[in-house]
């Protein structure tokens, strides 16, 4: 029976993947605030997608590894920026990158189908648009940063990487509200995978998973925590999981 559920489930994923692709072929300029149009790149073009099973309750999707027993999506990124100002902690690599911490090669479409797999459905009503002062809703979610040192895996809270700053004075940030909403379709184009972005800080419907924190409606008070982030181009490892 088990068996069953998983081949069910890699098929409805499939199909899912199925309409992302056909979503790029059609397009119209987007509402104001978000990317304008262009011929999608090989990078922005999303592709069906190998799903492998490698243990119990344990996918691969490329470089997704997914958890049913976890709940998580994990994948690999690099360190992008050591310090300034952030709007987003993960891009792709062709996205955003002047103001994210993390970038990666990993497609959008890909995760969003990781996070279905494991049954995450986003929100139903997503914000207007960047900056939009309304709290999003969606699931909530934990965000987790490997790195190895001498050898070891350490594992680090996104949040200990960025500071706050409030009337020029930079605080620490115990914790970050991270919720998946699963980003938008506009004019039948699944936007995470056209403009790249995964993991805002400062509020974007476009984004896969955002910040639901007081703050995140502003984009000048999200910033690199000098000094904790190691150099531009470490690799790291990401793992998002359902905080539930």
């Amino acid at each position: 029976m088990k068996i069953v559920k998983d081949t069910v489930m890699l098929i409805l994923v499939a199909g899912v993947a199925v309409i992302f692709i056909l979503s790029d072929l059609y397009a119209q300029d987007p509402p104001p605030g978000m990317s304008p149009m262009q011929k999608p790149s090989d990078a922005r073009t999303a592709k069906i997608p190998i799903i492998e099973k490698i243990g119990p309750g344990m996918f691969r999707m490329g470089d997704i590894l997914i958890s049913k027993k976890f709940q998580s999506v994990t994948f690999p990124a690099l360190v992008n920026m050591d310090k300034g100002l952030l709007e987003y902690l993960i891009v792709r690599t062709d996205g955003k990158t002047h103001e994210s911490l993390l970038r990666t090669q990993v497609q959008p479409s890909d995760l969003q189908l990781a996070f279905l797999l494991l049954g995450f459905e986003g929100t139903d009503r997503p914000i207007r648009g960047q900056g939009d002062p309304e709290k999003p809703k969606g699931e909530p979610v934990e965000v987790t940063i490997v790195i190895n040192r001498d050898g070891k895996n350490i594992n680090i809270k996104a949040e200990e990487w960025i500071s706050k700053k409030v009337e020029n004075v930079s605080h620490d940030i115990e914790k970050l509200d991270w919720v998946f909403t699963g980003s938008v379709f506009y004019n039948k184009r699944f936007m995470a995978q056209i403009e790249g972005s995964i993991v805002a800080l400062y509020h974007d419907p476009v984004a896969l998973v955002d910040n639901a924190s007081v703050g995140g409606e502003s984009d000048e008070i999200w910033f690199v925590k000098e000094g904790k982030v190691p150099p531009v181009g470490t690799p790291v490892t990401v793992t998002i999981k359902n905080k539930k």
